[in-house]
């Protein structure tokens, strides 16, 4: 499937979507609107009326893995880390990876290097509160580096400035990431980033990033590399949805449970994965349905209809083969 192009909102996009086979595509027609002049505003208002009350009609993503446990879901992701890694460097020399907080950070904390490729990496976040960044408390910076970065002795990490301020931090993080080269940090054909890996975390309310339901960042493709969130206080930023939807490798994984949750996130990840009645609007993970591998454990998994258990090595190299098959 060849990635997004598109100046309509996250909403607006799945009036666009039709079913080939048992993949959803945006259709051409849709992808380039007129320039919302008087008349093109009052075509865009009638789009967004049948969004706001149309369900999504896409069919679910196909590439799913359900591993038998937490550690299974660590290990693959370790190997794609290492394995993009070394294909990225391979090519022009550099590795651009973006990272979320929470759990991707426990998974990560435990990947020693098999070569020294962090030090051709370039990282970046993919959210991050305004906070100052050595926070360990709140800031993913600090945590990072105090997890693994500093053990791995990454070669560039892109840091916030650690203001408060969520509209001249997110202005800056795009700033400092535009300052990057291609060869660093590769564009498409409309100008936005393309990261070699970018993981992603999902809450329990279909959150990507700072990407939060039913707020007006979601709807926010028609240029910027990094919106402000201020959806919490302090606010955060974000990389847009266009962003993490045209990573080369688009990693979302679930694993763990708790006595509160012992499925973890698996009503959360049955309506991203599977849900033919939400909107991305009110679920954003549903906008990654079909550009992100989604690598879970058994209890993580277990809503999800028809879920085969897999393995580690399919788990991996279904998310490159998946790149390959797109390219086409």
């Amino acid at each position: 499937m060849t990635r997004p192009s598109s100046s309509l909102p996250a909403s607006l996009l799945t009036i666009a979507m039709s079913i080939v086979g048992s993949r959803a595509f945006l259709l051409p027609v849709a992808l380039h609107p007129p320039h919302p002049t008087a008349g093109g505003r009052d075509i865009l208002a009638v789009m967004s009326s049948v969004a706001s009350t149309s369900p999504l009609h896409a069919a679910p993503a196909s590439n799913v893995h359900v591993l038998p446990t937490e550690n299974d879901v660590a290990s693959a992701i370790h190997e794609i880390v290492e394995r993009a890694a070394t294909e990225s460097i391979s090519a022009r020399g550099r590795f651009a990876l973006a990272i979320p907080g929470g759990s991707v950070l426990k998974v990560l904390a435990d990947l020693e290097p098999s070569s020294d490729w962090p030090r051709y990496t370039t990282l970046a976040f993919v959210n991050h509160k305004c906070v100052p960044v050595d926070d360990a408390s709140s800031a993913i910076e600090a945590q990072a580096r105090t997890k693994f970065v500093n053990r791995w002795n990454v070669g560039r990490v892109i840091s916030l400035d650690g203001t408060s301020d969520g509209a001249h931090e997110s202005s800056g993080y795009e700033a400092k990431l535009r300052a990057l080269s291609e060869v660093e940090l590769p564009r498409d054909v409309d100008g936005f980033p393309i990261f070699d890996l970018a993981l992603i975390g999902v809450g329990d309310d279909g959150h990507i990033g700072s990407l939060y339901p039913n707020r007006d960042e979601i709807d926010v493709v028609d240029g910027p590399w990094v919106v402000p969130s201020y959806k919490k206080d302090p606010p955060g930023i974000s990389l847009s949805l266009p962003v993490m939807q045209r990573a080369k490798y688009t990693v979302i994984s679930a694993a763990g449970k708790s006595a509160k949750y012992p499925n973890g996130k698996a009503g959360a990840m049955r309506m991203a994965i599977m849900d033919e009645n939400v909107m991305p609007s009110a679920f954003p993970a549903v906008a990654l349905r079909e550009y992100a591998a989604w690598i879970l454990d058994g209890p993580n998994g277990s809503e999800l209809i028809n879920a085969k258990m897999s393995t580690v090595e399919d788990a991996v190299t279904a998310v490159f083969e998946d790149e390959v098959a797109r390219a086409v």
